[in-house]
């Protein structure tokens, strides 16, 4: 309990120090350093450069400004730009009554056309012709096919066959080409 005691009264005479240093530094006046003196000074340019330039527009409302060669040159292309819409305007106004009529291109267009629309024609009138045509008749090629499907049949029928009838062979058992080797 002594040891928490002596802790306290340390702390205490600590805050009590703090105390007393931060009064004696209440009395400190702070003089001008060279960074203020700089600011000031910059503070100053430039509330007079700003008050230059009120001044200024304050006296230049009442000057009329006369022609100039820029402004004349202006005034040209301004008037050069608005005679060329005022050209393209009626152009296209006069445009609006012509009538166009056929061309090399639309003429190639209407024969492509109408090759087409005969190509077509033509495929429908195939499909009608061959509605009446009937497939299921044996045609020679089905003859062939017919004959060849046989062939493939009989050849498989054979093998089936053989491996049926070579069952019993027992291919381990020694024979007399195996006692000559």
């Amino acid at each position: 309990m002594m040891f928490y005691m002596k802790k306290n009264k340390e702390k205490e005479a600590e805050k009590a120090k703090e105390r007393r240093e931060k009064e004696s530094l209440k009395n400190v006046v702070i003089t001008d350093t060279a960074e203020t003196s700089i600011r000031k000074q910059q503070h100053e340019g430039e509330k007079k450069w700003k008050q230059t330039g009120r001044d200024t527009k304050a006296n230049l409302k009442d000057v009329t400004v006369s022609e100039s060669a820029e402004g004349n040159i202006r005034k040209e292309q301004h008037g050069q730009s608005k005679a060329l819409k005022a050209t393209e305007r009626e152009t296209r106004d006069g445009l609006k009554n012509i009538v166009i009529t056929d061309t090399a291109e639309t003429d190639i267009r209407k024969q492509q056309f109408e090759g087409e629309k005969k190509w077509k024609q033509t495929g429908r009138d195939t499909k009608a012709n061959l509605k009446d045509v009937n497939m299921a008749t044996a045609t020679f090629e089905t003859d062939i096919r017919k004959e060849q499907f046989e062939k493939e049949k009989q050849w498989k029928q054979t093998g089936r066959d053989t491996k049926a009838n070579l069952k019993d062979v027992n291919m381990a058992t020694a024979t007399f080409e195996t006692d000559i080797r």
